[in-house]
């Protein structure tokens, strides 16, 4: 078995130590942010202060699909942030246009909803009795590297032995970045001679406005709601949580800054949010979060380590955010880093470690046919959805065949439960969606519909009532 040290100890992070532990891997986790958890996930919420980790605090609801690899991967997490206070909700319930009832098989739908916090606390408690230690307080200043045969000659590819740390080197047969979107890796890969990684990245991105609510009595506002609006030129959140919480998060482009001049402000934030059909209710609830969280300028951005499937480095990969970030609109980051571990592992039960190409060979190889087109549909969506709102802010209707058929599926979606299936179920990662979603009669449901798009504008008030409702507030 091998030395594997993981840098970041984030949820991503700790459920690759996890993975890796359970197949005897001796799994180190390196945190930079000094204070260890709280003892109980309330104080996590009250108290914890984790700089490394700016969405702490932010609205979170990992996919369905994450609870499927986790329950059978990690069943004792699931049971454990259960226990907690996670709650087992069912995505497709809230959902308007779910009208008839949950059949048996939309158990494939459940995810957990809990705040974020709560599951970091409860992934830091379950990493630390699976025997991984997590070393707190630690700095990873860059690798340490030798060549593919232990030297640094001239052309050999550089082969990371370990890292460097404010408390000294640490040697690793493996190296392991869940550092996430912030991730140093690509200078810590020119440090020791690496002209890399590939990174793509999109040019613009959005801007999260969110807050945190408790009940009175522990129930939801309402019942029947949309998980995701999309609005004109800003876009609303409605996210249940655990003991009886839940978010609002506001969504905008990058580059308004009108909106973000006003929105960082409360009264500001409630008029915007009061602009969503139903969501002035949610408003009734106990602020739990000082102020409006922001979370600004997040665009899609994916990393390659690989050069026409030849590693540019080996010791070392990426994993998760690290790798790909996407939009967390979608929120598929947490999923995604669930089944780029996976694949880590089952790489590493083919090959080991003893052999220093060929783990991060067959890694990349699996990263790219796994999670690449994931990844292509996630820059898709981004792209579109901020030419719609360029467009509604400038009083127009955004045209493009594929925008129109998602508009049109979303549309189907209000009237057909099924068709909310096979949507919800690629939006959440599910198996055989691909196959739902080319079924001939959803197809051709959704060229029916493509006519009523012909003159409709996305739902919203126009620019000038969006500013001054905003302003007014």
């Amino acid at each position: 078995m091998a030395e594997i040290v993981v840098l970041g100890a984030a949820l991503g992070g700790l459920q690759t130590a996890l993975l890796l532990a359970a197949d005897g891997h001796q799994v180190t986790v390196l945190e930079r942010d000094p204070e260890p958890a709280p003892p109980d996930p309330e104080e996590a919420w009250s108290r914890w202060q984790r700089p490394g980790i700016p969405q702490l605090r932010l609205t979170h609801l990992p996919l369905a699909s994450w609870l499927q690899l986790a329950e059978a991967q990690l069943p004792g997490l699931v049971e454990r942030m259960t226990a907690a206070g996670a709650v087992r909700m069912n995505v497709l319930a809230p959902e308007p246009g779910m009208r008839g009832g949950l059949l048996p098989a939309d158990a494939r739908f459940d995810t957990l909803a809990a705040r974020r916090c709560l599951l970091e606390h409860v992934a830091t408690r379950a990493a630390e009795a699976a025997g991984v230690r997590i070393e707190r307080g630690v700095v990873c200043r860059g690798l340490r590297a030798g060549s593919d045969d232990g030297t640094r000659a001239k052309g050999r590819v550089p082969h990371v032995t370990g890292v460097e740390t404010s408390t000294g080197p640490l040697a690793a047969d493996l190296v392991v970045d869940c550092t996430g979107r912030r991730s140093p890796l690509p200078a810590w890969l020119r440090d020791i001679g690496v002209p890399g990684p590939v990174e793509e990245a999109g040019r613009r991105g959005f801007t999260y406005y969110s807050r945190y609510f408790r009940s009175a009595d522990g129930a939801l506002p309402a019942s029947t709601f949309p998980l995701i609006a999309e609005h004109g030129s800003l876009g609303l959140l409605r996210i249940p949580a655990d003991h009886g919480t839940y978010s609002l998060g506001l969504i905008s482009r990058s580059d308004d800054h009108e909106l973000r001049r006003l929105l960082r402000h409360e009264g500001a934030w409630c008029a915007a949010v009061r602009l969503f059909p139903g969501a002035d209710a949610w408003l009734d609830g106990r602020p739990i979060t000082d102020g409006v969280q922001i979370m600004a300028g997040l665009t899609d951005r994916k990393r390659t380590l690989y050069d026409d499937e030849h590693p540019r480095v080996t010791g070392v990969v990426a994993v998760g955010d690290a790798w790909a970030l996407t939009v967390p609109t979608i929120g598929r980051g947490l999923a995604m880093s669930m089944r780029h571990s996976l694949m880590l592992r089952d790489v590493l039960r083919r090959t080991g470690t003893t052999d220093r190409v060929e783990p991060v060979a067959e890694f990349g190889r699996a990263t790219r046919d796994g999670l690449g087109g994931v990844y292509r549909r996630s820059t898709s969506y981004t792209r579109h959805r901020l030419a719609e709102m360029d467009a509604h802010a400038a009083g127009r209707r955004y045209r493009h065949p594929d925008w129109d058929r998602a508009r049109a599926l979303a549309l189907l979606t209000q009237r057909e439960p099924d068709a909310l299936r096979a949507e919800r179920a690629a939006a959440h990662l599910l198996p055989g969606a691909a196959a739902e979603l080319s079924a001939p009669a959803l197809v051709e449901a959704v060229d029916r519909l493509m006519p009523e798009l012909e003159h409709r504008m996305p739902p919203g008030p126009t620019r000038a009532r969006l500013l001054e409702a905003v302003a007014a507030g």
